[in-house]
């Protein structure tokens, strides 16, 4: 007869392999803001979001910055963003529609979103693990 090798599954495990699911190479985000009426934002020259003050801001005119209008039901995005980015394809337009009221954004979408930190353990390449080599 040959053995049976049995394998227990402990709490630890279970919560590591559970966690394996979010661990990915892409950079993860949430979904955002989503307008929810026609929304305007302020962009630099490059389309990176940027406080709306610059873009009210004569010092700012001639500048590069202006307005970006985000369309109801689209992502607005963060301060730091780029309008540029594939996430926010379809959003909206450095144009306003005319005839449209436009806001401004809410107090919710005016902050930075800020990079992932890599703190070793389970990462992007699998012969590490915990910080040493396997």
């Amino acid at each position: 007869m040959i053995g049976r090798k049995q394998l227990t599954l402990t709490t630890a495990m279970a919560a590591t392999l559970s966690g394996l699911a979010a661990c990915s190479s892409e950079p993860s985000w949430d979904d955002g803001v989503v307008a929810d009426r026609q929304t305007a934002v302020c962009v630099d020259q490059v389309g990176t979001r940027v406080d709306d003050d610059r873009c009210d801001n004569p010092r700012y005119h001639g500048s590069g910055h202006g307005w970006y209008y985000v369309n109801r039901g689209g992502r607005i995005p963060y301060l730091g963003d780029s309008i540029n980015d594939p996430r926010f394809r379809n959003s909206g337009s450095r144009q306003a529609i005319a005839g449209s009221d436009y806001v401004r954004a809410p107090k919710t979408a005016n902050m930075t979103r800020s990079a992932a930190v890599s703190r070793g353990g389970f990462g992007s390449s699998g012969r590490f693990f915990g910080g040493g080599r396997s």
